[in-house]
């Protein structure tokens, strides 16, 4: 026989699943949030926290505002909770037995509107050979909102050009790398051959925005030089953004690898900005999804898919 140190008769008497439960409440500090995590309604996820209190003889969490709070007890139960559904998942889902073609799962991916654009043909392109199952959904998020979303488990990756301060619960994967562009057309405006910051910053501008904030990527890249653009217009579309171009006198600085995305449009110029002058493309996820066999292959298929842009990032 084997030494254990339980009791088969006590564990049975008890729901494993209340531990799923724990963890997604722990990580989301909001009932509904936790519910939606567990594709349960609130009422099932409410009755799941009054089983787990009874059967830690604690609150567990506690409302504050808007968010559930843990307790001392939940604090110290968080750590072996997480450690034992690492090992049940593991256990369950060991890459040996996982095929991407019998899977039936959603993810949702942020991404800027023109990564998307670029990315997302050949990505879902290879998750119908291999992973018809996937259902991949976007989500634009503005950069104050990404780890959030994240954290929240609102989304599963996101593929940022921002500088994120990422935590040491995040896993990151550079992409690529891009320098910049000045966009304009030629018939609305005249510009130097090689404009420096500060002349561009002078320059009338629209800006890419999903909820009409100006502090973006590029706005950061003019504030590390003690910069700050002339935004009279913002658009959530980069389509938009190029008609906007041919018929007003305007410039747009965008990465340089979004060029291709403005092909169509041949009236429009463009103009390189400083060489040294470049950002980062990450892969970003939650830790808790290092080893999860879906959402690794899922990883994987974005990295071999943002190979087939290998000349433009």
């Amino acid at each position: 026989m084997h030494d254990v140190d339980f009791t088969h008769g006590d564990l049975r008497r008890v729901d494993l699943n209340l531990l799923v439960a724990f963890d997604a409440l722990f990580e989301a500090r909001h009932v509904s949030r936790a519910a939606a995590r567990l594709h349960l309604g609130q009422p099932a996820m409410s009755h799941a926290l009054a089983r787990l209190r009874e059967v830690f003889h604690d609150p567990l969490f506690i409302r504050s505002g808007s968010r559930m709070e843990p307790t001392a007890r939940a604090l110290a139960l968080a750590g072996p909770i997480r450690d034992w559904l690492t090992l049940a998942n593991r256990i369950l889902f060991s890459a040996g037995d996982f095929d991407p073609a019998r899977v039936t799962a959603s993810y949702a991916i942020a991404a800027p509107d023109g990564l998307e654009a670029l990315l997302y043909p050949a990505l879902i392109a290879r998750l119908r050979q291999r992973a018809p199952g996937v259902q991949l959904r976007a989500q634009l998020l503005e950069i104050d909102q990404q780890l959030a979303a994240l954290d929240r488990d609102e989304v599963d990756l996101l593929i940022s050009a921002a500088p994120l301060m990422t935590r040491d619960w995040h896993g990151q994967q550079l992409l690529g790398e891009s320098g910049f562009v000045a966009l304009f057309s030629r018939r609305q405006l005249s510009l130097p051959p090689k404009p420096g910051l500060a002349e561009l910053a002078a320059c009338e501008q629209v800006a890419s925005s999903y909820r009409g904030s100006q502090a973006g990527v590029v706005d950061h890249l003019f504030a590390e030089h003690g910069l700050s653009r002339r935004i009279v217009a913002m658009s959530a579309s980069l389509m938009a953004t190029g008609r906007i171009l041919q018929q007003a006198p305007l410039i747009s600085i965008q990465p340089a690898f979004y060029l291709p995305l403005f092909a169509a449009l041949p009236d429009l110029h463009h103009l390189p900005l400083d060489p040294a002058l470049r950002i980062q493309i990450n892969l970003i996820w939650h830790r808790r999804n290092d080893s999860h066999p879906l959402h690794r292959f899922l990883r994987e298929q974005v990295v071999q898919s943002v190979s087939s842009l290998s000349d433009l990032l």
